[in-house]
């Protein structure tokens, strides 16, 4: 098992929790350097505190500011990103079965909070799950003032993250300013919290059990697909709650569900694709037919030197320009321009609405129409993975590269990429 260490006080009293349970642990640290010094004395301090708990760590360095601003997302969830993609990646690596976080009481109350003030439906009122995937969650049943009374007891060190007094991060704002209020109402407000958690945690339960029957109902498996009556969906009130909660689970979208309607009432061969599945309309029916993707289909690069746990098979070379004596004719092989990437790159699947600037072209092309110009089956179609350095798209990988990132002459550092998937398309000769 890994346990995830900020160094914080919660996840020192989860890892001396575990060091005396007899169960085989190791620490996980995550520096997201966004502290200076603050943050290289809290990885000294977990470092520490794995050596005298006897148990392994490893420790992983981060730029997050970088993945910020390459995606174009905050902080906080670049760095929620970047901590469970590598906790994924080390899960795979150093065999163990889970990731324990010290998530406590008082964080899932927060939550709910948040979701609150967000806009939620039920389970956004359940709080923290106290399992996801492979992701655990121990320390759930306690709350914060809990966890010190332990710390104190045991008279346990750790670090204060300056981060979390600054009101600036609606979770804090709540943590500071909302829940002292909420106590002075009601000085059993968390255990109130908790109580009401459970009881949404049983109505959810309950409310899936009456979808999932529904569901048996009207899904009808044919073959490799499901055949839903199109009048079964319409006598179903209100019809837009049922199609979300029956079609969610194939990856579409609030979106896309609330837009089945219109391809309910549109000519046979309106259709909605999902990262997993497709919806189509035909005739009196809609039918939903699986890609075949993977559920788990975003893999990430981190450096030229860390190639691991890919869906596929990938050799990675970095050379001198002038090594390169002839960019290969073979469409699964990629040479880039290095100093044009930034790490970590990003594999996933591609979507409706991703584009990129073939080679050899200035203008963009949606992928979607590209497809369509080298008359790509849906089947293969739906299969194809891209390469990806922020938000911006390198490589459809095994039919072209991005004009943005090719070899010129004033290239001097090559990033070669060979990979060998599922579905490629024969090797076609391109000018570059």
């Amino acid at each position: 098992m890994l346990l995830a260490v900020s160094g914080g006080v919660d996840s020192v009293v989860m890892a001396h929790l575990f060091s005396r349970s007899g169960y085989q642990c190791a620490i996980a640290h995550c520096n997201f350097q966004l502290r200076g010094e603050e943050s290289d004395a809290e990885e000294v301090f977990v470092r520490s505190l794995s050596a005298s708990l006897e148990l392994p760590v490893y420790v992983r360095r981060f730029d997050v500011e970088e993945t910020c601003r390459d995606k174009g997302i905050s902080i906080q969830m670049a760095a929620r990103e970047l901590r469970y993609a590598w906790f994924e990646s080390l899960l795979g690596e150093q065999h163990y079965d889970v990731v324990a976080t010290a998530h406590n009481l008082n964080d899932s109350v927060e939550t709910v909070l948040l979701n609150l003030s967000r806009g939620t439906g039920i389970k956004g009122l359940t709080g923290i799950p106290t399992r996801n995937e492979k992701v655990i969650r121990p320390l759930l049943f306690a709350t914060r003032p809990e966890i010190m009374e332990y710390a104190s007891e045991h008279r346990l060190s750790y670090r204060e993250d300056s981060s979390n007094i600054q009101t600036k991060y609606s979770r804090n704002k709540i943590r500071h300013d909302v829940i002292p209020v909420m106590e002075m109402i009601n000085p059993a407000f968390i255990e109130t919290m908790n109580q009401n958690m459970t009881r949404m945690k049983e109505t959810l339960a309950i409310f899936r059990d009456a979808v999932d029957r529904t569901r048996e109902i009207l899904f009808e498996e044919a073959d490799d697909r499901i055949r839903i009556s199109i009048r079964a969906l319409k006598e179903l009130s209100p019809v837009h709650t049922w199609l979300y909660e029956l079609f969610s689970p194939f990856g579409f979208t609030r979106a896309q569900c609330e837009g089945m309607g219109k391809i309910m009432d549109a000519e046979p061969g309106r259709r909605s694709i999902s990262t997993t599945h497709q919806l189509y309309k035909d005739r009196d029916y809609l039918m939903l037919v699986g890609s075949h993707r993977k559920s788990f289909d975003r893999y990430y690069l981190d450096s030229p030197e860390h190639v691991s746990h890919l869906p596929f098979p990938m050799d990675v070379e970095v050379l001198d320009r002038e090594k390169l004596k002839e960019i290969p004719d073979d469409n699964r092989i990629a040479c880039l321009d290095y100093d044009r990437i930034q790490f970590p790159l990003t594999i996933r699947h591609w979507y409706h609405g991703d584009y990129f600037y073939p080679l050899g072209m200035e203008q963009m092309k949606k992928l979607s129409d590209f497809f369509v110009d080298q008359k790509v089956p849906v089947p293969v179609k739906e299969q194809i993975w891209v390469l990806a350095s922020g938000k911006k798209i390198v490589w459809i990988m095994g039919y072209r590269i991005d004009d943005r990132f090719k070899i010129t002459g004033d290239t001097r550092t090559v990033l070669l990429l060979r990979f060998q998937a599922e579905v490629a398309p024969e090797p076609v000769k391109e000018s570059i």
